[in-house]
């Protein structure tokens, strides 16, 4: 599996060059985050500079949802997608607009006896499973 930053510099590389100025727009609006790269950082960028200044501003899991979320806004749905397919912690949910769930892929239905256990520090993050379509016998908690 390609890395975050390969999946989003493979998707970059399919657009023309005027979706690929407006992708950079959406960057640095902020219209994807509250936390936009600065416009002089992405005025000369290339494809591979982008990916990688996405990395470095919002972290893997964040870098590829704001990715599929931008290529929504320009109207690359479909390309948003294959990214999509690349990357596994970008959920079923993020959609042009926002608003995305757990990061991490639901458990198989059909498993019984399923037990998760997390954890975290103090200001950690924690990739669960989704929780979708399910039937919960016993005791859940969630703190």
């Amino acid at each position: 599996m390609a890395t975050t930053e390969i999946a989003i510099f493979d998707a970059l590389r399919e657009l023309l060059e005027a979706e690929f100025k407006e992708f950079k727009w959406h960057l640095s609006k902020g219209g994807t985050q509250d936390n936009p790269i600065p416009r002089g950082k992405l005025e000369n960028a290339v494809r591979q500079d982008v990916a990688t200044f996405m990395l470095q501003q919002y972290r893997d899991l964040d870098a590829g949802k704001i990715a599929v979320r931008t290529l929504r806004k320009i109207k690359q749905n479909e390309l948003a997608d294959q990214l999509k397919g690349k990357l596994p912690e970008v959920p079923e949910d993020v959609s042009a607009a926002g608003g995305a769930s757990s990061g991490a892929a639901a458990a198989n239905a059909s498993t019984a006896g399923v037990t998760v256990n997390i954890t975290s520090a103090s200001g950690g993050t924690v990739k669960a499973p989704v929780i979708h379509g399910v039937v919960f016998n016993g005791t859940m908690t969630f703190n």
